[in-house]
């Protein structure tokens, strides 16, 4: 093989290492599953608090961190109220906190 050969050999050779260390990154924390469980838990946790969420919009800030808004109605009120929010997942990659402000 000739130095041109062994070159394209490396570099694709660093390309999949690359990817694949990109991949493996991806899969840790937040993947679209858990991303809908928080949107859901924040749902029905407004729900119980009788306020009314017209959407919830969260995307991942980091690997287990989410940012994003909630819009919503208090009760008597027909005016849409917009809060940002926030979740992240603890060192154990199960256990997530959110809150809205």
């Amino acid at each position: 093989m000739n130095r041109t050969g062994k070159f394209v050999v490396l570099a694709a050779l660093a390309l999949v290492i690359y990817s694949a260390t990109t991949v493996y990154q991806g899969a840790q924390g937040f993947n679209p599953a858990f991303i809908e469980d928080v949107k859901k838990r924040m749902q029905d946790d407004f729900a119980a608090k009788n306020i009314t969420v017209t959407e919830i919009s969260m995307l991942r800030r980091g690997p287990r961190e989410l940012a994003g808004f909630v819009k919503l109605k208090t009760p008597g009120s027909n005016e849409i109220e917009q809060k940002n929010c926030t979740a992240t997942m603890a060192e154990d990659k199960v256990t997530t906190s959110w809150s809205c402000q």
